[in-house]
């Protein structure tokens, strides 16, 4: 039996759903795989807690861990109700490493985790991330560098959920390179949020009641502007063009932002009372596209060489992509093998029992892999 303890760095709304189907299955993946997975640290932004022997943590320490942190309670609240200790997060990695064999799924947001995915890798751990910030660090960066020197085919590195969530994107993109085919354009639908809003425009409502429906449908981030930027697709974006082997940045991509500088500053409750002055200038963008059989969609465009761009373009409505409808995410890989009709992969680009189905599928991967081994 191959034992493999696991790290969570991230314990919000992903990171708990990953924990949960973990401690659902792992008993199917004793049977059937031969690996016993168990949790043998949480790690989050303010701080770290480590099971007290290599056994690690009991289900009712997880899932007492997992409630009180839904009550909103701190780390340190955590480690003192459990009798454990609180820790910094690079510390806690080191202290499992010790135990043997560790694998860390990193759900969390930002860059902030980027000294724990280095002290991972550079232990001999594998990193399975739904995380995209660490993948966007700017080209030349060490720890950024690493995690990409990593996720190579058959390196300790996994990150199917940085881009489709649960869809298997990254995975069909390396099928495809590491059986010879040729990529010559990616194009895709990969913001559910830009996706709801845009259907919504194109059945007739004003953009400002499509984003404040987004809102309250929990599409959006708090802020919608976190969405409407562009800034999430083109990591996106980055990401696939990066598998691809093409060494750029952020600041290579041109990105078409959906929110005018007169409303970047101003608080939420302002943004929202003003976004209605963008109404007239996206009811005209969209009537023009729907008078030449077309629809308006926010796509990321990834070429091996050229621009890569994301932004909002007519699409005519006869396309799998222009059909699309409501939150889903398609994605659109024209190949040498592909190229009269190309492959596309559709559903749900977000959610969380699908995106923590998707890290869940990246831990197994590598511990039937190359970890533990």
């Amino acid at each position: 039996m191959k034992r493999i303890h696991l790290i969570q760095v991230g314990v919000g709304l992903i990171g708990g759903t990953t924990i949960s189907q973990v401690v659902a299955h792992r008993a199917l993946w004793r049977d059937q795989f031969g690996i016993d997975l168990s949790y043998a640290a949480l790690i989050d932004i303010d701080g770290a807690i480590v099971a007290e022997d290599a056994s690690g943590f009991s289900d009712e320490q997880l899932i007492a861990a997992l409630d009180a942190r839904k009550n909103r309670a701190s780390m340190g609240e955590i480690a003192t109700a459990g009798g454990l200790h609180l820790m910094e997060g690079v510390t806690a990695i080191a202290e499992v490493a010790a135990m043997g064999a560790f694998i860390v799924s990193d759900t969390a947001a930002g860059s902030a985790t980027l000294p724990i995915a280095s002290r991972s890798i550079g232990l001999g751990g594998g990193m399975v991330f739904s995380n995209k910030s660490p993948f966007a660090m700017p080209d030349g960066d060490a720890a950024g560098d690493a995690i990409w020197a990593a996720a190579g085919a058959g390196g300790a590195v996994r990150y199917e959920t940085t881009c489709g969530a649960g869809l298997p994107v990254i995975s069909s993109l390396r099928t495809l390179l590491d059986t010879g085919d040729e990529v010559i354009e990616i194009m895709g639908a990969l913001s559910g949020t830009l996706g709801a809003i845009f259907s919504d425009v194109a059945a007739g409502k004003p953009f400002s009641s499509a984003v404040k429906s987004a809102k309250a449908l929990g599409y959006t981030e708090p802020d919608p502007r976190d969405d409407l930027s562009g800034l999430d697709v083109a990591r996106k974006a980055l990401i696939l063009a990066r598998t691809m082997g093409r060494r750029i940045d952020l600041t290579d991509i041109e990105i078409e932002s959906l929110v005018p500088k007169s409303l970047q500053a101003v608080t939420v409750p302002e943004y929202l009372d003003r976004v209605s002055e963008q109404d007239e200038e996206m009811a005209a963008r969209a009537a023009e596209a729907t008078a030449a059989g077309k629809t308006l969609k926010y796509v990321a465009q990834v070429r091996p060489e050229g621009q890569i761009s994301v932004g909002v373009r007519a699409i005519s409505t006869s396309t799998v992509l222009g059909a699309l409808q409501g939150p889903e995410n398609i994605i659109s890989f024209r190949t040498k093998r592909y190229d009269d009709y190309p492959m596309n992969i559709t559903g749900p680009g977000a959610g969380a029992a699908v995106t923590a189905a998707g890290v869940v599928a990246d831990i197994l991967a590598l511990a039937n892999g190359p970890i533990g081994t």
